[in-house]
């Protein structure tokens, strides 16, 4: 096989924390020193009597696993498990057509759950960014991530949208963002059109125009 995936469920199936699991992932790369591994799963589902829905505890396995993930220079990519919620006959919660398991950032009709905006944090290839108000024009600075997931930003734009009183969006602008690779910072300067706005959002956006960033100011 060209690489390892293993399915990774420290602190939820398997017991143990990240200390016990780095160990595991040591041993797998010391067994399979010249091949990646992929995590092909990791997460924190609410599937036994005993563990009750807990997303505050699933944004911090996914905090704390990526963070031992990152340092292991073997580790070619991770992937977390999953998205939403998710209708089962194996399912351990609900009855008839509402028989789930719990295991996602999004409820099985797709509301987010706070961890939602953890895991688009940490699959993003946007490692900071930071808006000023320095006068007109207003500046933001992008800084792509030099460890997973890294890869070049083609097509990417910056977004932002102006508020008023109230949270009352009063303009939204685009301007495209130069291609990225890994490790890369950029910093582009716009200006709402609207000068009585208050909060400004500032976003990173996908060629697909979902949001990988964000940022108030």
């Amino acid at each position: 096989m060209d690489f390892i995936e293993w399915n990774e469920y420290y602190e939820t199936w398997y017991g143990g924390d990240p200390k016990k699991m780095r160990e595991n992932l040591e041993a797998i790369h010391r067994a399979f020193p010249g091949k990646p591994v992929v995590i092909s799963e990791y997460g924190y589902c609410a599937c036994t009597p005993d563990r009750p829905e807990d997303d505050i505890r699933r944004a911090k396995i996914l905090e704390a696993h990526n963070a031992v993930f990152r340092d292991c220079p073997w580790v070619g990519g991770f992937i977390f498990f999953d998205y939403n919620d998710y209708r089962t006959h194996i399912g351990d919660k609900g009855a008839g057509v509402f028989k789930q398991r719990v295991h996602g950032v999004v409820d099985v009709f797709g509301v987010r759950k706070p961890s939602f905006d953890v895991l688009r944090r940490e699959s993003s290839p946007v490692g900071s960014l930071e808006a000023r108000r320095e006068g007109t024009p207003l500046s933001a600075v992008i800084r792509t991530r030099k460890d997973l997931p890294a890869y070049t930003l083609r097509s990417y734009r910056l977004r932002w949208t102006a508020f008023g009183n109230g949270a009352i969006p009063l303009d939204r602008g685009e301007s495209p963002l130069p291609d990225l690779a890994p490790g890369e910072t950029v910093e582009t300067r716009f200006s709402p059109n609207d000068r009585g706005a208050g909060q400004v959002l500032v976003e990173v956006v996908r060629p697909t125009g979902f949001a990988v960033s964000g940022f108030r100011l």
